[in-house]
């Protein structure tokens, strides 16, 4: 029994000798005097701005669902089917509309009694005449930048404004305009007794979740590659004193411990400073919007989960990155090993990360995106996988090529001294150029993702024409106004044509008597004809109609239409009819109408020119009261606010109408508003990686200080070593983008395989990536210049 209770004094000797060795190395990271501190802030700095990144993507979760939250809080709940009018319901419509490409969000209210209910956000229901506006929108109203947007509101008083809680985001431009307008149910109004309609939770589908996981794992892996080399500041001077310790009697395994416990002072500095940074940023988060988008303050906070995972994940990089690294060099008495030329390195098992990766995500690019935690974990994993082996097979391809370029013989001087600088250490800057490769990898795959996923098909791009359409759904303009819509919108300023059409339906009058006798269910009915009303103008635009007079009628039919016969008797709109119980009207189709087959599709957005097209003199649009008005523009390009005076026009006309851009060639606006918002987030990670760079270039010339010294005492000119310095930077970045470009394309191609969309790379995005890397190691460059001027003096030399 006494043997075996002997290892426990020996595990808690060592537990204190390793307590006792990181106390000394964290002492080291605070007493070290100027040269001490300058390291511990480096790393600080270098750890605290990847903590804030990682608190601010730990706090996405809450902030989607805090905006979610205020969303379903306004989304109206419809009374009970039948019910009428009481004192605690309400008449509302939606009143959506946009400014110069940002949404308006705006719903016409009319309360049928004194309890009716108030959404979120104000105190009391805007009366007639009155609007109720978001922050945002009221500046914007009231500054000259919203003068054409404020005609769009005439004669109505701003009242009140929209607290936060009505609201999504602070730049939200939101309104709620009271009416009296507003008479019953229908044609597109609704009663409704609250407004909260919680509902069902989002449930995104596998592509969506496909695109959310790649692009969270390719923007903090590089903030991980980051945190490992932010750790390791100070290296060298610190191998050199560890070096001291050997020689005043300290075994390896101490100085191991002691470096250890030294990168963990600097790891918990870090800490704090990221913390400090994450909550100073969250105040001014709320002035920021991009893309129409926007957080509140309250929003940023980081998941309780998450950010308890933060803390030990980074002091166990720390820790963990100490020891693999100080394994590979070897601390003795009279000096450190390192300086010596390093070892080949090995590339099989730089190749086992990637290769793990693709036998992970290979069968879902076979077999498709899987479901599930599991699949997730999977996918995430092997993402991850592979973006981490550009950082391991990156320091090998460096070596490689850097090795071969020593042979070539020629060149400057600069280049000569850069070249045998990454030859003598190319640990360094093979790590400090990781980050980046790894963040224009990522974001070149899920570019490519993007794009595939989200784009419009090559010949759906440039197979319409540059049409705007003004919609009038469920009667908000009477059909009867069909001319008058025509014209107000053809005096707007910028419309050079106006076509306006009324598309509703007929069915059989025969078959409608039936239906009254029978009292059989709608599942009976068969299926309507199309019918449009519109000048002979506007049906040449959409059929090839021929020769064209008031009182046409054309029955248009392709191999496989049905259309009406001459002279049969038809019921006009008979759902629409039904569904405010009038009687529909009934209309005989002319036995001079024209039979005309269907020709080639035109360039009109959403319409096929097909079934019964009469006009106006022939089918009055009157008798089709339920069906939709729409105006077909075109507008002059040399008028920028050509559209604003068309939304103008039409809110003219009623608040309700809908104004659409439709035809434009190019991808779709979804994909290229998600694609900037990848480029804006790619672009910011590579400027913390570009804090990095320029800390570990900082860092690296402070270690050189006396032989920069030692060249300016012989004459050495600075712009020669001001170039060197470009050159030691530039050759890995250049190196770094390329394997980052081909990496990220064949990721790429992996993921479109696996979502099942069409290649499409994204060449104009890939080409803004690395730019803005490469840029980001031009301003690294030029940051660095005046510690080198300063480095090189001949005061340096002094020893005391």
């Amino acid at each position: 029994m006494s043997g075996r209770s002997r290892p426990a004094p020996d595990r808690g000797r060592a537990a204190r000798r390793w307590g006792a060795d990181l106390a000394m190395g964290a002492r080291f990271a605070v007493t070290g005097g100027r040269e001490g501190w300058i390291r511990t802030t480096l790393t600080a700095l270098g750890v605290g701005l990847g903590v804030a990144v990682l608190l601010l993507a730990a706090s996405v979760p809450h902030l989607l669902n805090g905006a979610q939250e205020r969303h379903r809080a306004r989304a109206p709940v419809p009374a009970a089917h039948g019910a009428g009018p009481s004192d605690r319901s309400l008449l509302t419509a939606a009143a959506d509309t946009a400014y110069r490409d940002l949404p308006v969000q705006g719903r016409i209210v009319t309360a049928e009694g004194p309890h009716a209910p108030v959404p979120p956000g104000l105190s009391r229901l805007p009366g007639p005449g009155e609007l109720a506006v978001s922050p945002a929108l009221g500046d914007l109203l009231r500054s000259p930048a919203g003068a054409l947007l404020k005609d769009r509101f005439p004669d109505l008083r701003i009242t009140a404004t929209i607290r936060d809680e009505g609201l999504t985001h602070p730049g939200e431009l939101a309104f709620y305009q009271g009416s009296d307008a507003l008479r019953r149910p229908g044609f597109g109004v609704e009663r409704i007794t609250a407004f909260g309609d919680h509902g069902e939770p989002f449930r995104a589908g596998a592509p969506t979740v496909l695109l959310l996981a790649v692009s969270c794992v390719a923007l903090l892996v590089p903030v991980a590659v980051f945190l490992a080399t932010a750790v390791r500041f100070g290296g060298e001077r610190r191998d050199r004193r560890l070096a001291a310790l050997r020689l005043v009697g300290a075994d390896r395994a101490t100085t191991r411990r002691i470096a250890a416990g030294e990168a963990l002072a600097g790891a918990l500095f870090g800490l704090l400073t990221g913390a400090a940074l994450f909550l100073a940023g969250r105040g001014p988060l709320a002035g920021i919007s991009l893309f129409g988008l926007g957080v509140f303050p309250s929003d940023v906070v980081p998941d309780a989960r998450a950010a308890a995972l933060v803390a030990p994940a980074v002091l166990l990089c720390a820790v963990g990155t100490t020891l693999v690294t100080m394994r590979r060099v070897t601390v003795e008495p009279l000096g450190v090993t390192r300086t010596a030329r390093p070892p080949r390195r090995r590339l099989w098992w730089r190749l086992l990360l990637p290769a793990a990766g693709v036998a992970l995500l290979l069968p879902q690019a076979l077999n498709g995106p899987g479901s599930g935690d599991a699949a997730s974990v999977q996918l995430i994993l092997g993402t991850a996988l592979l973006l981490l082996g550009v950082a391991a097979v990156l320091p090998w391809l460096l070596d490689a090529v850097v090795a071969r370029l020593d042979g070539t013989g020629g060149g400057s001087q600069s280049w000569h001294l850069a070249l045998r600088r990454l030859q003598s250490s190319s640990t360094a800057a093979a790590r400090s150029v990781s980050g980046i490769t790894v963040a224009v990898a990522g974001a070149i795959a899920v570019q490519m993702l993007l794009t595939g996923s989200l784009s419009l098909p090559a010949a759906q791009q440039t197979r319409t024409a540059a049409w705007t359409e003004v919609d009038s759904y469920d009667g908000a303009v009477p059909t009867a106004r069909a001319g008058q819509m025509s014209s107000l919108l053809r005096a707007a300023p910028g419309v050079r044509t106006a076509h306006a059409l009324v598309a509703g339906h007929a069915g059989p009058a025969r078959h409608q008597a039936d239906q009254s006798t029978a009292g059989s269910g709608d599942d009976a009915d068969p299926e309507p004809y199309p019918v449009t009303v519109a000048d002979c103008a506007t049906l040449r635009q959409l059929a090839p109609v021929g020769a064209c007079s008031a009182g046409d009628v054309f029955l248009v039919a392709g191999p496989d239409d049905a259309v009406p016969r001459r002279g049969e008797r038809l019921v006009l709109d008979p759902v629409g009819s039904r569904s405010d119980h009038r009687v529909p009207a009934r209309w005989t189709v002319p036995r001079s109408a024209h039979r005309t087959p269907a020709g080639p599709e035109r360039p009109v957005p959403g319409r096929t020119g097909r079934g019964l097209l009469a006009t106006p003199e022939a089918l009055p649009p009157a008798l089709l009261p339920h069906a939709d008005l729409t105006c077909l523009l075109r507008l002059d390009p040399h008028t920028p606010d050509a559209i604003e005076y068309v939304r103008n026009a039409a809110a003219r006309l009623s608040p309700r109408t809908a104004v659409y851009r439709s035809g434009q060639a190019g991808p779709d606006e979804a994909a290229a508003l998600v694609s900037r918002g990848l480029t804006a987030c790619a672009t910011a990670v590579l400027l913390l990686i570009g804090c990095g760079l320029l800390l570990t270039a900082l860092e690296q010339l402070r270690e050189r200080a006396r032989l920069l010294s030692a060249l300016d005492a012989i004459g050495t000119p600075r712009a020669l070593l001001g170039r060197s310095v470009l050159w030691q930077t530039a050759v890995p970045v250049v190196m770094g983008l390329t394997l980052a470009v081909g990496w990220g394309l064949a990721l790429g191609a992996l993921l479109v395989r696996m979502a099942n969309r069409p290649l499409r790379p994204d060449w104009w995005s890939i080409l803004a990536l690395t730019g803005t890397a490469a840029a980001v190691t031009l301003g690294v460059t030029a940051l660095c210049l005046p510690l080198l001027w300063r480095l090189m003096r001949p005061d340096g030399l002094r020893t005391e």
